[in-house]
């Protein structure tokens, strides 16, 4: 019998990553160290794209973002789980936070988190109703000229 991956769906499409670090003051050149080892490292492996670095802010700002692009979920998954990036992440823990982020952050109001403003509520419902409304009519004219 054939096992399937879970990921066999989906294995033929880029996959994107996105870490965020809250690096421990006076350890930004521990991090920047770390960094280079770490993009070094993942190059290594196959299915590798690329990495973003994004910094937001000054560069007094103690958050750094990660982008990283592999070809498919398992070349990711073969990465994170590879005792190289298990190794560096047991060392970046020691003087950094990871931060999950989902997008909704500006929807709700979190203790500790300084969000950039969202829009309007009432915006917000308008932008999706008419988004809406759209696929929906463009559901019911492909339905008919087909």
């Amino acid at each position: 019998m054939i096992k399937k991956s879970v990921y066999s769906k989906h294995s033929s499409k880029e996959v994107t990553e996105v870490i965020c670090r809250n690096i421990a003051a006076g350890h930004e050149k521990d991090y920047d160290d770390w960094l280079e080892r770490f993009m070094k490292s993942e190059r290594q492996f196959p299915g590798y794209l690329g990495t973003t670095i994004i910094a937001p802010g000054t560069n007094s700002s103690s958050v750094r973002y990660i982008v990283n692009r592999f070809v498919d979920q398992v070349s990711l998954d073969t990465w994170e789980n590879s005792e190289v990036a298990l190794s560096l992440i047991d060392e970046i823990n020691k003087f950094s936070i990871l931060q999950r982020v989902t997008g909704l952050e500006t929807w709700f109001s979190l203790p500790n988190l300084n969000t950039t403003s969202a829009p309007p509520k009432w915006k917000m419902a308008i932008v999706s109703l008419l988004g809406h409304i759209v696929l929906v009519r463009w559901h019911i004219m492909s339905l008919i000229f087909t």
